[in-house]
């Protein structure tokens, strides 16, 4: 019975260990509530428009509106331990993406007629260019083999 018990009490030291561990590795990015109107420009993932990206005070987490419309995943992450929006710190991600390829393998529309859909994630990351924002998105097939099947961008502008 006592090795039992020592065994029981090694895996009960063990799991706290970890999520010990889980706990102190988790982000924090320090800063105030974020919000940032963009207006969108020269998009290839949708239409023009404008949309926000939020963050809420300390949060890594990054909330859009309008971004769907545009084509955009609407949830996303910083890329730093702080987000500076209009710098381009965080980035966008859609897990479940529903891709219409033609006979070509080119990405068409829903409606275009005779179409391949593909399930895919869309992975979206921006790069600062002077005062905008140049987003691009990568569409990956979801199955194991990750195989890009398209790829769009935008110009974003801060008001």
């Amino acid at each position: 019975m006592k090795p039992l018990l020592r065994n029981l009490a090694s895996v009960a030291v063990l799991a706290t260990t970890g999520l010990l561990l889980l706990a102190d590795s988790s982000r924090d990015c320090e800063h105030g509530a974020k919000d940032v109107t963009f207006d969108v420009t020269g998009n290839t993932c949708g239409s023009n428009g404008t949309f926000r990206v939020l963050s809420g005070e300390d949060a890594c987490e990054i909330t859009t509106q309008g971004a769907s419309a545009l084509g955009f995943p609407e949830f996303g992450d910083s890329t730093r331990d702080s987000v500076d929006i209009p710098k381009g710190e965080w980035s966008l991600h859609d897990p479940s993406l529903t891709v219409h390829l033609g006979a070509d393998g080119g990405v068409v529309r829903p409606d275009a007629g005779s179409s391949t859909s593909v399930q895919a994630n869309r992975h979206c990351e921006n790069e600062l260019d002077g005062n905008t924002l140049v987003l691009t998105c990568i569409d990956r097939r979801d199955d194991l083999s990750g195989v890009e099947v398209a790829r769009c961008g935008a110009k974003l502008t801060p008001r």
